[in-house]
């Protein structure tokens, strides 16, 4: 279905001396399935107000995919995944025959990369998938902290495993993205179920977003030296540092951001330089066996330490998104 917007003016009358009435345009009021007597939840967001039909109280938000053709697993999957987000209570995929077994798998798969889907029902040409988790007592404001833990673990493991030559613990590291990626789609999902913006949630988003890249990033350092054998202990030795560097931006930039630190954003923000002159002094050294696999590693790693100066920028965007007076001190 196509959206568009449709603005209308309204006059603002006075009943009974103290109540403002505006009338609802009577188009929109039957697409939205109102009748007398039906209820509508008003969210303030500033100076906007936000109606949402109430058309039946704790009404379910369910949703059908038929697939009537043969579909590769990954594709259904990256569906399902954008359906998620999307939001839905009640999820029906069906099929118009038996139901094949790669798609059944498939399915099943994706509702244990998601967080809070399960499967309901089952029958031979569907599977019927519920949102059991409820986002008021597991807010993205909590699946942002989870999120940016799973983040530091793994790049704390990154560079351990660097410094022990662990090649199975970079493969751990490379498993655990698809954590991070859960916590990322619940926020975007959760985000965008919410009508108002008034709590700032646009900014968790946003910093998902931002951790998401950071966690991919710190998979690829694993793949890249994991694939290398050519790098000297010294070379290895100046990445790890490099890591560790970018790893203390990242546990500053994460603690000033909950923390609303002001001054302390603005010092990360300034270190940014000191981030590519680390990288180009790696580079630079003559010694290097292998440049392209260090060229490509420090390029990884320094994303991980711009990604921390943009968390410090956002921050000071969400510290001040809803201050009217602020203080400089």
């Amino acid at each position: 279905m196509q959206y568009y917007i449709v603005k209308y003016t309204r006059r603002v009358q006075l009943t009974g001396g103290s109540t403002f009435t505006v009338s609802l345009p009577s188009k929109w009021v039957q697409r939205a399935g109102l009748v007398k007597g039906s209820e509508i939840d008003i969210s303030e967001a500033g100076i906007t107000l936000v109606l949402d039909p109430r058309t039946g109280e704790g009404q379910q938000k369910a949703k059908t995919l038929s697939i009537t053709k043969d579909v590769d697993d990954v594709f259904l999957e990256r569906v399902l995944t954008s359906i998620y987000i999307s939001y839905f209570d009640i999820l029906t995929i069906k099929t118009t025959k038996l139901m094949e077994q790669k798609i059944r798998e498939a399915v099943k798969r994706f509702a244990r990369r998601v967080m809070g889907v399960e499967i309901f029902e089952e029958s031979s040409n569907s599977i019927v998938l519920q949102n059991v988790l409820n986002s008021d007592n597991f807010t993205i404001w909590n699946a942002l902290r989870r999120m940016s833990l799973n983040v530091e673990t793994m790049i704390s493991d990154t560079l351990q495993s660097m410094k022990l030559r662990d090649s199975n613990m970079m493969m751990n590291v490379i498993e655990r993205d698809d954590e991070v990626d859960r916590y990322q789609w619940y926020i975007f999902r959760e985000t965008k179920a919410s009508i108002s913006m008034s709590d700032n949630s646009v900014y968790a988003l946003i910093l998902s977003r931002i951790l998401e890249r950071t966690a991919d990033h710190t998979v690829n350092i694993c793949k890249i030296l994991g694939a290398s054998e050519k790098q000297s202990n010294a070379a290895i030795e100046k990445l790890s540092d490099f890591l560790e560097f970018s790893l203390a931006m990242y546990r500053e930039s994460m603690e000033a951001f909950y923390s609303k630190n002001v001054d302390r954003m603005n010092e990360l923000v300034e270190k940014k330089q000191d981030v590519y002159r680390i990288k180009d002094q790696i580079l630079s050294d003559p010694k290097l066996k292998d440049l392209p696999t260090a060229t490509a590693a420090s390029e990884e790693i320094l994303r991980i330490g711009l990604y921390s100066t943009d968390t410090a920028e956002l921050g000071m965007d969400y510290l001040l998104s809803d201050v009217s007076d602020f203080v400089l001190k």
